[in-house]
């Protein structure tokens, strides 16, 4: 039996205009309710609740105050949300209101008719608002023994609610709040005065008592038809007594003791049905030490009421069934082992004990099964096709046996790559021969792979890994297995594993193993497999999965609706076996049994709990996961594969697993009872300032650049962050950096110009400077022009390393000052993905540059003296996966790495003026900047939402593109200035064939040495469907921009000359979007990153949907406030203000 589900309904306090307004238009049945709630309750209050409550004229953050309206809007969306989720399968074991929210959980308990409890919310507001005398309320977060403790607390105030051992409220006459508030500010306790007009849960609302309360004597009230738990008592009740519903307002509110009388059973699933979703987290704060308990919200006031309701409607359809720990026993999860586990003998005597499932074996096989497991005559068993039936057979089996043996089924299930079948199998999610179908196509497809090769490396981590893949440029090689966080395996085409080796065994791996197969299994080399594969799965269909299976894609449940597409994925993905047997930690005690041939995943579960943490994820998470899975999908789809050669050769299985960071759970603030009397906004009075868009961020940062705002847009290449995206986002104090990559020097001298002749007044502008690596010189003369024409703010980007040009610019910006300090006027805002790439910005200028520059006579020795004593850069932004040139790094691990880096650093050299860090990639939410500021960031860049507004300098088709983006329309393609080394930019998917003809072009540029060695058919299609034109033209095209040695090379080294052919493509393909030649949109070669899509969501709806609209200091001054306001929000939601 699967969590008991309790619905929480809370009362006065949560509203707010427009509350639900996304489910009254999109889902029929909370529509149809509202609607008819609203005609039972206009006869009563004299008008339409639903017409004020969806008035267009009101916003969600108006006042929406008075008691004879909220009242009952509160109770008709409770009630409303309540119906919907029970039609859509998600039904209440237990209710449980909060104060007025009592009045909703008795009518969904059946206690009283809907119609009964309508009149009686109604008439208790009239009561208030006819006898009752101005109070007020107040919450403090301090431990509730302060009430006793503090004579003014304890003389003019009563004890309404004790929501947690640190956070009480308290309810008193109007007059006596500011006296209150001064003394608890005095000893710097926090609280907040709430908006409410009446003291209730106190003695001040006893006149409205006996009118109420005859009223209710001529009620009977039923037993409840689900577990009723009281906001009055604390406890559970199965009868009413008949002044309870004035006891609901009058007495202290005992929420958090009846979720505690709740946690007392089994762990269960909480669904706050309230408005602003506040007692979700409030139940959370209550949860025993050890609950496996969860909490959920539905509406909030973030306009995500769809979102939610979907999302909790599919979560607890798979909690719901989930298993619950009892008694103290642990659960059980079963693990079925993959390929590789295979030995003649296997199965026993298994096969004689399901004869009958044998039968159908081996006649959809075509094979006896039972003679190649025990005697494998043939030498079969380590082939492919012969390897994946053989072993899923025998781990059916013996599941079915245990099933047989211990009379009950496990908790969990998982299993490795090719195990995962067993694990559905044994989840019902198919029946065994349908699994044994499916397991044979895939063999035979797997089998077929060719040319490709996998090896173990032992005794470096993930990151150690893609440390010696990125430096020695071995791109074409994926991490296909995390088998333990000191064992994995990689897989890539044969030769670059081959030559992977001596750069691992350089870098001190404790042993590389190149394995003996014929596949590059589990990575982006098996796509033609997953394609058919994905053709075979098309007629299948999966039942309902009745025990949680863990996904080797996403080390997560499987979600319903993920069972196929997680089937055809899994082929082409990393199995993420660390982070699943870590999931499993992360649920609590747990048995993990390994099912089937074998022990392999015995030791290596033994070894991830010895060193690896649990892994423990809230559901909130869930967005997260979301976004993971559809960008790897989308970057899936999108990779072109280069054709291999055939060979029969023994395959194993192999894969990896990636975490994907937790989002934190959205905490709520405390409910409570606002009324009648208009209080415009809640009079916060706590030991922080409430934060504004012009407070974010750091101060010195803003006072530095003369800025209004910490907010930076970043450079976009080829001038797409034109003259006048700069000189709109300096008049609005911010900073904005133009973009040079890709222009003339005598371009970017006019734009400096433009910008200068506008920006009149101080303020701050800045320039990009791009690393070259093919033409090291243009660096060297854009530092000339930027000194020559006073640009004192760079954003250095593209740098691995800190060269000449960086330190010259430098160097000529210090000065000494009258104090014996060093004055820094040309600043240096470093753009990183990389720590060590951070460490040499935050690092002096190394010595071996300083001095070549001081023989060269290019700095001055007091230059040369000035540069040891201040770090390269004065900020590092830290950019996390984003438009245009990325490592696809992750904000939540690079972010807080660098600030401590940052902290290190400045020790270590002894800075005296703090380096600022900002952040940058993915920014283009106010979620997504307050995590940003959360993590440590003292500024916000933004880059791709940029792209798309009135200023951005480029074309209107491709603003049409971004403006329909999502944020899964984005993919991985080579970088057309480092296509050699195979560097990767981030750009537009949707609506384009650039990403996948650019990673056709680098894969033919991996495997053939010449044009010439590219079959006709495939030459063909480049020059009339790429390029359309012939190599010839296309060459003649680049001797009149290349270097003259660079020409030289080609005519000696064939592949040379096609890797500048094959580079024409990505210049030209800049060309086309720029321009917007409306004949080539499918060669639009877009730099953009998932921060749009999530954007465009943003403000869908809004006058800024349309890209026309968007002006870019719009842009982000909206992004700034909202973000503020956001912050305040969760702050004052985490201390359950």
């Amino acid at each position: 039996m699967g969590k008991p589900v309790v619905f929480l309904f809370s009362g006065q306090g949560s509203q707010f205009y427009q509350m639900g307004r996304g489910l009254y238009e999109e889902v029929s049945e909370f529509r149809k309710w509202m609607n008819k709630l609203d005609e039972m309750v206009t006869p009563l209050v004299g008008e339409s609740v639903l017409a004020r409550l969806y008035a267009e004229d009101k916003r969600r953050d108006e006042p929406f105050e008075r008691t004879l309206l909220t009242h009952p809007a509160i109770f008709m969306v409770e009630y409303a949300l309540a119906q919907a989720l029970m039609a859509r399968g998600v039904k209440p074991d237990a209710v449980l209101g909060s104060s007025m929210g009592e009045f909703a959980a008795a009518a969904v308990a059946g206690v009283l008719d809907v119609e009964v409890a309508l009149e009686l919310v109604v008439e208790q507001a009239k009561a208030f608002e006819a006898t009752c005398l101005l109070g007020g309320m107040i919450g403090i977060l301090q431990e509730p023994s302060l009430y006793d403790r503090m004579p003014l607390l304890r003389q003019n105030t009563e004890m309404a609610s004790i929501n947690s051992d640190a956070h009480f409220v308290v309810a008193g006459p109007a007059a006596m709040l500011p006296s209150i508030g001064e003394a608890l500010r005095e000893k710097g306790i926090a609280y907040q005065i709430l908006p409410v007009s009446f003291a209730y849960h106190s003695s001040w609302i006893d006149p409205a008592a006996a009118s109420y309360v005859a009223r209710l004597r001529g009620l009977s009230y039923r037993q409840p038809r689900v577990r009723f738990y009281s906001g009055v008592t604390g406890r559970r009740e199965t009868a009413l007594r008949s002044e309870y519903f004035w006891e609901v307002a009058r007495q202290p509110i005992r929420f958090a003791e009846a979720v505690q009388a709740l946690e007392q059973g089994d762990d269960c699933l909480y669904v706050d049905l309230g408005p602003s979703g506040t007692l979700a987290n409030l139940a959370k704060r209550n949860f025993k030490q050890d609950s496996l308990s969860q909490s959920y919200a539905v509406l909030t006031p973030y306009q995500q009421d769809l979102k939610n309701f979907n999302k909790v409607c599919e979560q607890l359809e798979q909690l719901i069934s989930s298993p619950i720990r009892k008694g103290g026993q642990p659960m059980k999860a079963y693990v079925f082992p993959g390929q590789g586990s295979q030995h003649k003998g296997m199965g026993g005597t298994l096969f004689d004990e399901f004869a009958d499932l044998m039968a159908q074996t081996d006649e959809i096989l075509g094979y006896s099964i039972k003679r190649l497991c025990l005697e494998d005559p043939d030498n079969q068993l380590g082939q492919t096709q012969y390897t994946q039936p053989a072993l899923y057979v025998v781990s059916a089996l013996s599941f079915l046996k245990k099933v047989q043996e211990t009379g009950c089924k496990p908790d969990y299930v998982a299993g490795h790559s090719l195990g995962e079948y067993n694990a559905l199998f044994a989840a019902g999610a198919f029946d065994f021969a349908t699994g044994l179908r499916m397991v044979k196509k895939r063999g035979e497809l797997m089998s077929l792979a060719s040319g490709g090769g996998m090896a173990a490396v032992i005794g470096f981590t993930v990151e150690q890994i893609d440390r010696v893949l990125m430096e020695n440029g071995l791109d074409g090689i994926d991490i296909a297995n995390h088998n333990s966080p000191d064992q994995i395996v990689i897989a890539g085409l044969k030769t670059d594993i081959l030559r992977a080796q001596p750069f691992f065994e350089e870098a001190g791996v404790r042993m590389y193993i190149p394995l003996n197969v014929s596949g590059a299994f589990h990575s982006r080399y098996m796509a033609e497999s997953k394609r058919s594969f994905e053709a075979y799965l098309e007629s299948f269909e999966f039942s309902k999965l009745e025990i949680p299976v863990i996904s080797n894609i996403y080390a997560r449940p499987y979600k319903q609706r993920q069972v196929k597409d997680n089937l055809v994925q899994q082929i082409v993905s990393p199995v993420k076996w660390t982070d699943s047997v870590r999931y499993l930690m992360g649920l609590g005690e747990i048995e993990i049994e390994e099912v089937g041939p074998g022990n392999v995943l015995t030791k290596l579960v033994t070894t991830i709990r010895r060193k690896a943490e649990p892994l423990v994820i809230e559901p909130e998470a869930d967005d997260v996961e979301e976004a993971e899975e559809a960008v790897l999908v989308a970057v899936a789809a999108s990779v072109t594969v280069p054709e291999v050669t055939k060979a029969s050769v023994a395959e194993v299985e192999v894969a990896v697993a990636v975490e994907v960071p937790a989002a934190a759970p959205a905490p709520a603030p405390v409910e409570v009872v606002p009324v009648r009397e208009a209080v415009s906004e809640p009079v916060v009075r706590v030991s922080r300032r409430a934060s504004t868009a012009e407070s974010l961020g750091d101060e010195e940062f803003k006072k530095d650049y003369n800025l209004k705002y910490a907010y930076v847009t970043g450079s976009m290449y080829r001038g797409v962050a034109s003259e006048r995206l700069v000189i709109q986002v300096g008049k609005a104090g911010m900073l904005g950096f133009y973009g040079t990559g890709g222009m003339k020097l005598e371009q970017i001298e006019q734009a400096i110009r433009t910008i200068q002749q506008a920006l009149t007044r101080g303020e701050a502008y800045g320039m990009n400077l791009l690393h070259n690596q093919g033409n090291p010189s243009m660096e060297d003369m854009t530092v000339d022009l930027f000194l020559r024409t006073g640009v004192r703010n760079v954003e250095a980007s593209a740098y691995m390393a800190v060269n000449s040009a960086l330190v010259r610019y430098r160097a000529k910006g210090l000065k000494r000052s009258a104090e014996g300090g060093v004055i820094v006027e040309n600043r240096i805002l470093a753009k990183v993905s990389r720590p060590e790439v951070a460490e040499a910005f935050l690092s002096p200028a190394p010595e071996r540059i300083v001095d070549k520059l001081l023989l060269e006579q290019r700095i001055t020795r007091e230059e040369a003296d000035l540069l040891r004593e201040v770090p390269m850069a004065d900020d590092i932004t830290v950019e996390a996966d984003s438009g245009g040139h990325t490592d696809q790094g992750v904000s939540s691990v690079l972010l807080p790495s660098i600030v401590r880096l940052r902290d290190e650093m400045m020790a270590k050299y002894g800075y005296k003026k703090k380096i600022r860090i900002g952040a940058a990639g993915g920014i283009g939410t106010p979620e997504a900047a307050v995590a940003a500021l959360v993590l440590g960031a003292d500024y916000l860049v933004t880059g791709s939402i940029n792209q798309c507004t009135v200023e951005a300098q480029t074309s209107e088709s491709v603003k049409d593109l971004l403006q329909e983006m999502n944020v899964q329309d984005t993919a991985y393609a080579p970088a057309g200035d480092m296509f050699e080394i195979g560097a990767r930019v981030q750009v537009l998917k949707k609506g384009v064939f650039f990403p996948a003809r650019a990673n056709k072009l680098y894969d033919l540029y991996r495997q053939f040495n010449s044009l010439e060695e590219v079959d006709e058919k495939t030459r063909r299609i480049l020059q009339e469907r790429y390029f359309k034109r012939s190599f010839d033209e296309v060459y003649r095209e680049v001797q009149a921009y290349v270097a003259p040695q660079e020409i030289e090379k080609a005519e000696r080294n064939p592949k040379h000359k096609m890797a500048l052919i094959f580079k024409w493509y990505f210049g030209y393909s800049s060309r086309m979007a720029l321009s917007g030649d409306a004949e080539h949109t499918v060669d639009y070669q877009v730099h953009c990153g998932p921060a749009l899509g999530a954007f465009n969501r943003w403000v869908k709806g809004t006058p800024l949907e349309s890209w026309r609209a968007r002006h870019v200091n719009v842009i982000g001054e909206k992004l700034m406030r909202e973000t503020a306001d956001l912050l305040n929000r969760r702050i004052s939601e985490l201390v359950g203000l």
